[in-house]
């Protein structure tokens, strides 16, 4: 059974749960567990970045082949390959936009969030394009808020290095678990 644009991943995982034949149930599992590894992996990102400001590239690379596989089996499981193409353009798109803004300003962006961007294209792509546009406006404006609070309140300045990684993992995950 194909589902409609609308369909993110909990729909994804919901409705083929729903169906009997393996193949789908499959397809859920797998589309579920590669949310889990993004995830758990993402709560040390999160913690690596707030601690040491860097997005280790050994654990970032890996989540790229274990997250595509995970997804695009599921879609090809379930002959959902429209799928496949929205987690192109997440890709081209989250990754694209933080590829730009690194080579605009080397200095204001490491490779590590660069890199990290790719792999949350893929996986907000998976349930659509509008969830990857989602996921950037959650990650910009949550870590602005965050930077306006911290200057407000006189802990930051214009100068000051604030980890991204965490806003990106909270508002990728945040939009794929509650859209």
């Amino acid at each position: 059974m194909m589902l409609t644009a609308a369909s993110g991943i909990g729909g994804f995982v919901g409705e083929h749960l729903k169906d009997t034949s393996p193949s789908a149930q499959l397809a859920a599992v797998a589309c579920a567990l590669a949310v889990l590894v993004l995830a758990c992996s993402g709560v040390w990102l999160a913690a690596t970045d707030i601690r040491e400001h860097r997005l280790p590239g050994a654990v970032v690379r890996p989540l790229y082949p274990v997250t595509a596989v995970l997804l695009a089996g599921s879609a090809l499981l379930v002959h959902d390959t429209v799928r496949l193409w929205w987690m192109l353009w997440g890709l081209v798109l989250m990754g694209g936009l933080f590829l730009a803004l690194r080579l605009i300003n080397p200095s204001g962006m490491g490779m590590g969030d660069v890199r990290l961007a790719g792999v949350l294209g893929l996986a907000t792509g998976f349930a659509s394009v509008g969830h990857t546009v989602l996921a950037l406006a959650v990650t910009f404006v949550s870590a602005g808020i965050f930077c306006a609070v911290l200057m407000l309140t006189r802990r930051a300045g214009a100068g000051s290095r604030i980890p991204l990684g965490p806003f990106m993992i909270v508002g990728s995950l945040g939009v794929l678990t509650f859209l």
